[in-house]
């Protein structure tokens, strides 16, 4: 059935800005989490998913870039499966023929359940209960089958978009010594992460060096002199120049291994924004899908 005769009228996919950085000074990572804690009721099947997805990044140990990428593709198929029902934008990949019956949840919950298998095969078992969960939740009915069907049809479709998108590209490890080149550092001489990285295929871009800015200050430049000196003085372990309010803010963004990362943050205030704000699934999952191909 065409859009127009479902009484919608579609939108682009990415339209409105959301105002994250906003939100995300107005909150410590306590008091995040607790807002969290208290708006569970307003949670949703997208939500749910999302929730899962930063379990398996935590327990992964993901590195923020590839929990980036995951969460980008788990996102664009949970919209894509349901927007591929209402028709309200404009999708981002996939596009077929779907009863308007289906199930927006059952859609949603196959496509992100399918997604996160491939993505994060150790913690397949999880995803497997709560998929089992939400679908039984679901009226069995013809509606609940065309949405589990659609939603797998859409995961397949953008996993195997994403297949060769450079994430898994050997580069050799970089050579020479001098200001300017990469070498690893005491006390632990870890190896570089992911050097591939600048050659992904982005989500949202035509590509990485679309919006590419100019390169850093000479080392010789008076600019150059004051970012380091700036750095130096906020960064020191005694006698730094910061404020506490700035060592929590640090300390919020510098997650690494075990955590939800930087890109989990985002998803974590972006879930605050969508509870204070009532939406719906079909919003939630447009709201995270934007996010996450930024």
């Amino acid at each position: 059935m065409p859009p127009s005769k479902r009484g919608h009228r579609k939108q682009t996919f990415i339209r409105q800005p959301f105002t994250f950085m906003k939100a995300s000074k107005l909150f410590s990572c306590s008091a995040l989490t607790a807002f969290l804690i208290g708006t569970m009721a307003h949670a949703d099947v997208v939500t749910d998913w999302n929730n899962a997805a930063l379990d398996g990044i935590r327990a992964g140990h993901t590195p923020p870039p590839i929990a980036s990428r995951s969460l980008a593709i788990l996102h664009v198929s949970i919209y894509d499966a349901v927007n591929g029902i209402d028709r309200t934008h404009e999708p981002y990949l996939v596009q077929s023929e779907v009863p308007a019956s289906a199930s927006r949840e059952a859609a949603a919950s196959a496509a992100a359940h399918d997604a996160l298998v491939n993505l994060f095969p150790a913690a397949a078992s999880s995803f497997d209960t709560l998929y089992a969960a939400i679908l039984a939740a679901i009226p069995d009915g013809p509606q609940k089958t065309a949405g589990i069907v659609w939603g797998e049809f859409v995961a397949n479709q953008i996993l195997a978009a994403r297949a060769n998108d450079g994430s898994d590209a050997i580069v050799p490890p970089p050579g020479g010594s001098g200001p300017g080149v990469w070498v690893p550092t005491p006390p632990a001489f870890l190896p570089y992460l992911l050097p591939q990285w600048g050659f992904v295929v982005p989500f949202g871009m035509s590509s990485s060096s679309q919006f590419r800015p100019p390169g850093p200050p000479s080392l010789d430049s008076e600019q150059y002199a004051a970012d380091y000196n700036e750095v130096k003085e906020l960064g020191a372990a005694v006698g730094s120049t910061r404020t506490e309010e700035q060592t929590q803010i640090a300390l919020f963004w510098a997650d690494g291994a075990g955590t939800e990362t930087p890109p989990g943050h985002w998803n974590s205030i972006a879930q605050l924004i969508s509870a204070a704000q009532g939406n719906t699934l079909e919003e939630n999952a447009r709201l995270l899908a934007l996010l996450n191909i930024a």
